[in-house]
């Protein structure tokens, strides 16, 4: 049975069969987003993780640095204008692929940090890997844009 489910998991990351025109962008209308509870956006065979981060949330993101595998994010992946501490376009909005670099499963929230469900995997709310016992990059942060209000977010693969 264990076999199975990592043979099911495996074919599922590896193989997408979707035709590539889905995959080019994607738009998600936002719900009111409750400052500091991410929100997993599902759409296709795509999720994302939304966070509204409040002033505390984004002051502790920039010194909470020593505990980080990360901290500048050299050797993860983000669009140029993400590659502050916050990584992030608007510094009160977090947006990431809702994906773990440990074991490539999904998000979940926990005590003010995102895990990864079947790892060790913990992020802060700016998606950057804590430390332990193995070595992972920074949550992926897609090229994305928010409408003028905040009630849409547009991504591009």
């Amino acid at each position: 049975m264990l076999a199975a489910a990592l043979l099911y998991v495996s074919l599922d990351f590896f193989v997408d069969i979707k035709p590539s025109s889905i995959h080019s962008s994607y738009q998600f209308r936002l719900p009111a987003l409750v400052v500091d509870e991410p929100i997993i956006l599902r759409q296709d065979n795509l999720a994302v993780v939304v966070i509204r981060r409040s002033p505390e949330t984004i002051e502790r993101l920039h010194r909470n640095l020593a505990e980080l595998q990360d901290p500048e994010s050299k050797r993860s992946r983000q669009p140029d204008y993400a590659s502050d501490l916050l990584r992030a376009g608007d510094s009160e909005y977090f947006v990431a692929l809702a994906i773990g670099t440990d074991l490539g499963c999904g998000l979940v929230a926990e005590a003010g940090l995102l895990r990864e469900i079947c790892g060790d995997a913990r992020y802060d709310f700016a998606g950057r890997a804590l430390g332990g016992q193995r070595e992972f990059r920074n949550l992926t942060i897609p090229d994305y844009n928010f409408s003028d209000n905040f009630s849409s977010l547009n991504l591009q693969f």
